[in-house]
């Protein structure tokens, strides 16, 4: 009985000075297309170490280096830093294949692993349970403010008559910067001098490099969301592997 008591009490020293309440379901709940599209990568500027919020750990009986689902992770800010109860962020994590000039300034492919709500917090630390989950999860990992993403319909294709080639934009690069697509993947854009919005649909052609033929036609896309000037495509429909260098081509 003795033994019981002093669990008890180490656990109450454990928790206390944070107040905890039980993770609500509302980001976890997402449908299977909108988990896609919340999963789908952006471009940006990843902060610098020691700047923004970040993972520490998970709370655990024996140290990990991998965090899954309704993990409780311990953020490395709390209140003093702005974050509140029920709070939820996006956990990214900059995509570095071989060596990059560490300037902080490198505009770079931004990866998502997952999201998280904070269940607990205090002035200098908070933990947050992992909602979902679309990679593996690590400390070190950075947070950014959760929106829920828009679903737009696909439409139906458009026809030549309806594209305005005035303004062409390029394919840059998927999850990860891979350099091909298929239908239902997200890519990142360079969408010319034509601003693109959410809800945009747009058409994908190929220049063949071969002397007096036009561009092919290789598939269709609409743009689900825009992060830091930067339009994120999803390919609705395509007749061949959309790759990087294609052009992007606005619906009228």
């Amino acid at each position: 009985m003795r033994s019981c008591r002093v669990l008890v009490v180490c656990a109450i020293v454990v928790v206390g000075g944070i107040r905890l309440v039980h993770a609500q379901t509302g980001t976890a709940a997402l449908a299977g297309a909108e988990v896609a599209a919340a999963c789908a990568p952006s471009e940006g500027i990843a902060p610098a170490p020691g700047e923004g919020l970040r993972i520490l750990g998970v709370q655990d009986t024996s140290p990990r280096t991998l965090y899954g689902l309704t993990d409780l992770v311990v953020l490395d800010g709390g209140s003093q830093s702005g974050v509140q109860l029920n709070q939820e962020y996006f956990i990214r994590r900059p995509y570095a294949y071989g060596w990059r000039p560490r300037t902080g300034t490198r505009s770079q492919s931004i990866h998502t692993v997952g999201w998280l709500k904070v269940v607990a917090v205090n002035e200098t630390t908070a933990v947050a349970q992992i909602q979902s989950i679309c990679d593996g999860i690590v400390a070190g990992d950075f947070l950014e403010p959760f929106s829920a993403p828009v679903m737009f319909a696909d439409g139906e294709p458009g026809t030549p008559a309806t594209l305005d080639f005035s303004s062409l934009g390029r394919v840059k690069f998927g999850d990860e910067e891979r350099r091909m697509g298929a239908a239902g993947d997200f890519m990142l854009i360079d969408g010319g001098m034509t601003p693109l919005t959410p809800g945009a649909r747009v058409a994908v052609y190929r220049d063949l490099d071969v002397a007096r033929l036009p561009l092919a036609a290789v598939g269709e896309g609409v743009i689900v969301a825009v992060t830091n000037g930067t339009p994120v495509m999803r390919i609705t429909s395509s007749r061949d592997a959309i790759q990087s260098g294609d052009y992007v081509v606005r619906h009228k």
